[in-house]
Protein backbone atom coordinates (compact mmCIF):
# COMPACT_ATOMS: atom_id res chain seq x y z
CA UNK A 1 0.00 0.00 0.00
CA UNK A 2 1.52 3.33 -0.83
CA UNK A 3 0.90 6.75 1.64
CA UNK A 4 -1.97 8.13 -0.76
CA UNK A 5 -3.82 4.99 -0.94
CA UNK A 6 -6.73 4.20 1.39
CA UNK A 7 -6.22 1.60 4.24
CA UNK A 8 -8.66 -1.12 3.85
CA UNK A 9 -11.86 -1.33 6.30
CA UNK A 10 -14.09 -4.03 6.68
CA UNK A 11 -15.76 -4.68 3.53
CA UNK A 12 -13.72 -3.49 1.47
CA UNK A 13 -12.14 -5.52 -1.99
CA UNK A 14 -8.66 -5.60 -0.96
CA UNK A 15 -6.43 -6.16 -4.61
CA UNK A 16 -2.74 -7.73 -4.11
CA UNK A 17 -1.06 -7.25 -7.95
CA UNK A 18 1.63 -10.24 -8.52
CA UNK A 19 3.42 -11.14 -10.51
CA UNK A 20 2.74 -12.10 -14.16
CA UNK A 21 0.13 -9.54 -14.60
CA UNK A 22 -2.54 -10.99 -12.36
CA UNK A 23 -3.97 -10.12 -8.92
CA UNK A 24 -4.75 -11.47 -5.75
CA UNK A 25 -8.46 -10.83 -3.87
CA UNK A 26 -10.06 -10.75 -0.89
CA UNK A 27 -11.85 -8.98 1.12
CA UNK A 28 -11.19 -7.13 4.50
CA UNK A 29 -13.37 -8.10 7.48
CA UNK A 30 -11.66 -5.44 9.90
CA UNK A 31 -8.57 -5.77 12.23
CA UNK A 32 -6.13 -6.03 9.16
CA UNK A 33 -7.25 -9.13 8.22
CA UNK A 34 -8.52 -10.52 4.95
CA UNK A 35 -10.32 -13.92 3.96
CA UNK A 36 -9.30 -15.05 0.83
CA UNK A 37 -9.34 -18.46 -1.54
CA UNK A 38 -5.50 -19.40 0.24
CA UNK A 39 -3.62 -21.68 -1.45
CA UNK A 40 -0.67 -23.66 0.66
CA UNK A 41 2.74 -24.50 -0.68
CA UNK A 42 5.00 -22.77 -3.26
CA UNK A 43 2.94 -23.37 -6.34
CA UNK A 44 -0.76 -22.66 -7.90
CA UNK A 45 -2.65 -25.17 -7.84
CA UNK A 46 -6.45 -25.67 -8.65
CA UNK A 47 -7.70 -26.53 -5.24
CA UNK A 48 -7.70 -23.41 -2.34
CA UNK A 49 -9.68 -23.13 1.15
CA UNK A 50 -11.27 -19.86 2.42
CA UNK A 51 -9.07 -18.44 4.50
CA UNK A 52 -8.31 -15.54 7.25
CA UNK A 53 -5.30 -14.19 7.27
CA UNK A 54 -3.46 -11.01 8.05
CA UNK A 55 -3.13 -8.41 4.66
CA UNK A 56 0.56 -8.32 5.03
CA UNK A 57 0.72 -12.21 5.25
CA UNK A 58 -0.96 -11.93 2.14
CA UNK A 59 0.56 -9.40 0.47
CA UNK A 60 3.83 -11.07 0.82
CA UNK A 61 5.96 -8.24 1.17
CA UNK A 62 4.20 -6.72 -2.41
CA UNK A 63 1.51 -3.86 -2.18
CA UNK A 64 -2.14 -4.06 -2.28
CA UNK A 65 -4.57 -1.41 -2.94
CA UNK A 66 -8.49 -1.29 -1.57
CA UNK A 67 -10.74 -2.30 -5.04
CA UNK A 68 -14.47 -1.84 -4.56
CA UNK A 69 -16.61 -1.52 -7.16
CA UNK A 70 -19.54 0.68 -5.94
CA UNK A 71 -19.89 2.74 -9.49
CA UNK A 72 -21.16 -0.44 -10.77
CA UNK A 73 -22.99 -2.18 -7.80
CA UNK A 74 -24.30 -1.50 -4.14
CA UNK A 75 -22.30 -2.85 -1.58
CA UNK A 76 -24.24 -5.01 1.01
CA UNK A 77 -24.05 -3.45 4.75
CA UNK A 78 -20.69 -4.34 6.53
CA UNK A 79 -21.57 -6.39 8.69
CA UNK A 80 -23.01 -8.68 6.28
CA UNK A 81 -20.50 -8.71 4.21
CA UNK A 82 -17.96 -9.47 7.34
CA UNK A 83 -20.36 -12.14 8.96
CA UNK A 84 -20.62 -14.18 5.10
CA UNK A 85 -17.28 -13.83 4.38
CA UNK A 86 -16.13 -15.56 7.78
CA UNK A 87 -19.10 -18.14 7.41
CA UNK A 88 -17.64 -19.34 4.41
CA UNK A 89 -13.54 -20.17 6.21
CA UNK A 90 -13.08 -23.31 5.89
CA UNK A 91 -14.88 -23.97 2.34
CA UNK A 92 -12.75 -25.99 -0.19
CA UNK A 93 -13.13 -24.68 -3.60
CA UNK A 94 -11.85 -25.42 -6.71
CA UNK A 95 -9.93 -22.32 -8.73
CA UNK A 96 -11.70 -21.76 -12.38
CA UNK A 97 -11.54 -18.95 -14.33
CA UNK A 98 -14.97 -18.02 -13.67
CA UNK A 99 -14.91 -19.22 -10.45
CA UNK A 100 -11.55 -17.65 -8.30
CA UNK A 101 -10.50 -15.06 -5.92
CA UNK A 102 -12.03 -11.89 -7.51
CA UNK A 103 -15.37 -13.54 -8.06
CA UNK A 104 -15.25 -14.96 -4.14
CA UNK A 105 -14.36 -11.44 -3.36
CA UNK A 106 -16.31 -9.29 -5.05
CA UNK A 107 -19.38 -11.74 -4.16
CA UNK A 108 -18.82 -11.13 -0.69
CA UNK A 109 -19.51 -7.39 -1.18
CA UNK A 110 -21.95 -7.11 -3.76
CA UNK A 111 -23.64 -10.54 -2.66
CA UNK A 112 -22.77 -13.94 -4.05
CA UNK A 113 -24.58 -13.75 -7.34
CA UNK A 114 -23.01 -10.86 -8.28
CA UNK A 115 -19.22 -12.04 -7.72
CA UNK A 116 -17.03 -11.31 -10.64
CA UNK A 117 -13.55 -11.14 -12.18
CA UNK A 118 -12.97 -8.26 -14.37
CA UNK A 119 -9.44 -10.10 -14.75
CA UNK A 120 -11.36 -13.40 -16.03
CA UNK A 121 -13.36 -11.54 -18.56
CA UNK A 122 -10.26 -9.68 -20.17
CA UNK A 123 -8.17 -12.88 -20.28
CA UNK A 124 -11.13 -14.65 -21.81
CA UNK A 125 -11.86 -12.33 -24.36
CA UNK A 126 -7.76 -11.97 -25.09
CA UNK A 127 -7.99 -15.81 -25.32
CA UNK A 128 -11.56 -16.23 -27.19
CA UNK A 129 -13.01 -19.62 -27.19
CA UNK A 130 -9.94 -21.19 -25.56
CA UNK A 131 -10.19 -20.34 -22.50
CA UNK A 132 -13.64 -21.27 -22.23
CA UNK A 133 -12.65 -24.93 -23.46
CA UNK A 134 -10.28 -24.62 -20.10
CA UNK A 135 -12.70 -24.26 -18.03
CA UNK A 136 -15.26 -26.76 -19.14
CA UNK A 137 -12.51 -29.37 -19.50
CA UNK A 138 -11.71 -28.03 -15.86
CA UNK A 139 -15.25 -28.25 -14.60
CA UNK A 140 -15.42 -32.15 -15.84
CA UNK A 141 -12.12 -33.82 -13.71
Amino acid sequence: MSDNEKKPEAGDVVQFPRPLGYSHYGVCVGDDQVAHMGKDGPHMGLKSEIKIESIEKVAAGGSYKVHNRDERMTPLPVEEIVENAKAKVGEQRVWTPDKNCEEFATGMRYGEEKGHSDQAEKAKNAMGSGLEHLQETMEFQ
